[in-house]
């Protein structure tokens, strides 16, 4: 992270900054009950408003080198998701990932590439040592995403995640430096 934006490069997907044009494909994706049921995070119903917050949050938390996110594009550029990278409790070694695809995004491996190129790039440029990846236990295809990038399944992490309906359990993975070696 740092004072400059990066767009990075996978074999299927592009990643670029977030531009203030794509807050309405991003409020429709997010207005979707599976967003508001395995992101707990996200605001339900979700406006155009609540995507250029979430934008401008992007923005400050680069900035501030406390996180990264990019929007995935195919290579002819069209809109399909995200993919963050955020640092985890003040040790520059931990940091997690979260991602998530438009309908329309599904079934291409985007979510997967997204996920490797984001990683190596946490490894190589910043020196991170572990990357986490936390879903719903019911995310099956997330978990799918997850295995595919080379994560390793550590785990149930009962009551783990608050939600507006009360604490989840999470399904954790991990990446370490050597396993994409």
């Amino acid at each position: 992270m740092g004072s400059a934006f990066l767009d990075l490069r996978g074999t299927v997907v592009a990643l670029r900054p977030f531009r203030g044009a794509d807050a309405p494909w991003i409020a429709a994706a997010c207005d979707r009950p599976e967003m508001a049921r395995f992101v707990p995070a996200v605001p339900s119903p979700y406006s155009t408003a609540d995507a250029a917050q979430y934008i401008e949050y992007t923005r400050r938390e680069w900035k501030a080198g406390t996180g990264a996110a990019w929007a995935i594009e195919s290579h002819d550029g069209e809109a399909l998701g995200a993919v963050g990278l955020t640092r985890a409790g003040g040790d520059p070694g931990l940091a997690g990932i979260g991602y998530w695809l438009r309908p329309e995004g599904r079934g291409r491996g985007a979510a997967t590439d997204a996920v490797r190129v984001v990683a190596r790039w946490a490894f190589a440029e910043l020196g991170v040592e572990r990357i986490s990846l936390i879903t719903d236990p019911e995310n099956v295809a997330s978990q799918r995403v997850a295995e595919r990038a080379g994560f390793v399944r550590e785990g149930l992490l009962r009551a783990w995640h608050p939600t507006r309906s009360g604490r989840r359990d999470s399904v954790m993975f991990s990446l370490l430096r050597d396993d994409l070696a």
